[in-house]
């Protein structure tokens, strides 16, 4: 079980990546890697099948873009369930 400091901490990371995401840097990289990740998957639809080498890289580029987007979305997500953790202990005090 968390300590209630632990829960703050992951509750502030939340907010902060939510923040993040609202900023200008924020929306920009989240663009950046929307357009990298849809160009890669409209290339690996053309791409030969007899490459794998091809293959394997537009298959990294796609998770490097999409793995941005699921490391803030997991620190929110977290920092909401920290929240949820924290009223909870709230309410049974």
């Amino acid at each position: 079980m968390s300590s209630e400091r632990e829960l703050l901490q992951r509750v502030a990371m939340g907010m902060e990546a939510e923040a993040f995401l609202g900023s200008n840097i924020g929306r920009y990289l989240v663009e950046r890697a929307e357009t990298e990740r849809d160009d890669a998957v409209g290339d690996l639809k053309a791409v030969s099948p007899d490459d794998p080498k091809a293959i394997r890289d537009l298959q990294n580029r796609i998770w490097r873009a999409e793995s941005v987007q699921f490391w803030l979305a997991d620190l929110i997500n977290d920092g909401n369930n920290a929240m949820h953790e924290l009223q909870a202990r709230e309410a049974t005090d």
